[in-house]
């Protein structure tokens, strides 16, 4: 498969054109000669032609432009995945589904006005990251963050109320969720609440507070009024049967609880509005997070063909260089003096050979080191993932390249590339352990300290004698523990320096010490503590299931709804 295969109509016309001048330039040579005199006499006098030799070279010229043609034409072949940044926003709708927004005072229900808002929210944040979020009792992610809106909406049709198993209404649960999903993103970060506001259990100021040390910004839409209205309880088939009933038998009247939801909303910097027919509150809200900051994200992801040209371009300059090398005449350097054309040729070679190299995996590779020690890690990341496409059995692209991207802030993806470096250096021991050592370092940065310990103890398998990864599995088991506030959590160490292998002969470069990391987690522990730490979980994990205690639960509050 060819980008432009046009090219290859005119690579005909263009060998035509060169056989042309080549017997043009043959009759030339040959009138010239017969000037001179008899050519007889004259190839008595000078060294003849060597018509083999002749073409030789003609066949080579046009094999070599042929050859540029090829590449010219751009061929493809296998396929890569190709990642679109963009700047966007990040946000969550959620949605309260407990039975309480089955009442009707506002038309038709709570739910079906909420559903109105956040389609009406959806469309206005197209070209941003959104997902939704349901909550009752529990709260869970019904469509993760993502920008494809038309599949957001298909989500959102599908709720209703009763989804979420455990009943109730658990506001802060919401908050919570969503905080914890979004503070692995930079940039500006917000949460749209749709709920009557109705909350028995959940601490919704408390989880207020949390979501605003994480940079989260709270806008709540408040479904219902201050009057309030019965619940209706509907049959299978939609008729109504009664109404809800409280725990002694009274008929639950469910109100909008205004001043919380304006409370929550204040205390994170966003802002509470009662919803209205005309709907004018998503508007305001979605122009309130549309001038929030933006954050670099994954836009699109899209299949492509690899270009290949460079195998028929590099193919064509060294047929070309093999048809300098060959001399027209059988002529020899006079005795005692060196022919300066071979060393002409020597310098072609290495000259043309330069892009070459730099084309090559090695070559990528190298230029990605030099790039990263200079502080450009978004370059550096481009060069790794040129010298993965060129060798992608190869894992030292990989593990670079998730170096840059943890020196860009992306943990995710630097622990998928991290994750992938250990999965193809399997026969590479070492690298294997500092590809586990810094996946463990990325989980940890996003917070996900269960995951960060058992890369840590992977690591510490294959290198038993890695003192980081050790302390580093302590902090995390502590981390796991006792979670710290979100603006406290300290950051750990990372193996930054990136892996070369040497080339052949010890020639390879090694690239210097990178920029001083960033504070690890040892730093925050002594040895001493760490160890001991250590030793405790290890302990813990010795004793048998029965002498494990039970963690207590606290009774649930009998309001459902």
């Amino acid at each position: 498969m060819f980008k432009d295969p046009i090219a290859l109509a005119w690579m005909l016309p263009a060998l035509l054109a060169l056989g042309l001048l080549a017997a043009l330039g043959s009759r030339r040579r040959a009138g010239l000669t017969s000037l001179f005199g008899d050519p007889r006499t004259l190839s008595r006098l000078l060294p003849p032609e060597r018509g083999p030799r002749r073409s030789l070279k003609s066949l080579l010229q046009a094999a070599s432009l042929a050859l540029l043609f090829i590449a010219l034409a751009g061929p493809q072949w296998g396929v890569e995945m190709v990642a679109t940044q963009a700047k966007t926003h990040q946000a969550f709708l959620a949605v309260d589904t407990s039975l309480s927004m089955n009442a009707e005072d506002v038309k038709p229900t709570r739910l079906e006005k909420a559903k109105r808002e956040l389609s009406l929210l959806l469309e206005e944040l197209r070209g941003n990251r959104v997902g939704v979020i349901a909550f009752a009792g529990e709260a869970a992610v019904v469509c993760p963050l993502t920008m494809d809106v038309e599949a957001a909406r298909q989500i959102l049709r599908s709720l209703e109320p009763g989804m979420v198993p455990v009943p109730g209404t658990a506001i802060g649960k919401a908050v919570r969720l969503s905080a914890r999903s979004l503070q692995r993103y930079p940039g500006a970060k917000s949460l749209v609440l749709l709920t009557d506001g109705e909350d028995h259990r959940s601490d919704p100021l408390g989880a207020a507070e949390e979501a605003a040390a994480m940079g989260l910004k709270i806008f709540a839409i408040g479904l219902g009024t201050p009057e309030g209205e019965p619940i209706p309880v509907r049959d299978s088939s939609g008729s109504l049967t009664g109404y809800k009933k409280g725990p002694q038998g009274a008929t639950v009247i469910s109100r909008l609880g205004e001043g919380t939801l304006a409370a929550m909303a204040q205390r994170t910097g966003g802002a509470y509005f009662r919803s209205t027919p005309q709907e004018n509150e998503a508007l305001e809200i979605a122009e309130r997070i549309l001038r929030g900051e933006k954050a670099q994200a994954v836009a699109s992801r899209a299949a492509r063909f690899r270009n290949r040209f460079q195998w028929p371009l590099a193919l064509g300059f060294l047929i070309l260089l093999l048809e300098l090398l060959i001399p027209e005449t059988g002529r020899k350097a006079p005795s005692g003096k060196a022919s300066k054309v071979p060393a002409a040729l020597a310098g072609l070679i290495l000259l043309l050979a330069a892009p070459l190299y730099a084309a090559t995996a090695e070559g990528a590779l190298r230029r990605g080191n030099r790039l990263y020690r200079k502080g450009d890690f978004a370059q550096a990341l481009e060069s790794y993932a040129e010298a993965g496409r060129r060798r992608p059995k190869d894992p030292r692209p990989l593990f670079n390249a998730g170096d840059a991207l943890y020196r860009l802030d992306r943990y995710d993806q630097a622990g998928q590339a991290f994750g992938a470096a250990a999965e193809s250096s399997k026969g590479k021991k070492s690298l294997r352990a500092d590809s586990h050592y810094n996946l463990g370092n990325s989980r940890f940065q996003s917070g996900d300290y269960r995951e960060a310990v058992a890369h840590y103890r992977e690591a510490l398998r294959l290198d038993p004698k890695d003192p980081d990864a050790r302390h580093n599995l302590a902090v995390a088991l502590r981390m796991l523990k006792t979670p710290p506030q979100p603006s406290q959590r300290p950051q750990e160490k990372q193996k930054e320096k990136p892996q070369e292998r040497k080339g052949q002969g010890g020639s390879g470069e090694r690239p210097s010490q990178p920029p001083q990391p960033k504070p690890r987690p040892q730093d925050q522990l002594s040895r001493e503590d760490a160890e001991r730490i250590l030793r405790a979980v290890a302990e813990k994990e010795r004793l048998s299931p029965r002498q494990v205690r039970k963690e207590s639960r606290k009774p649930e509050n009998e309001e459902d709804w």
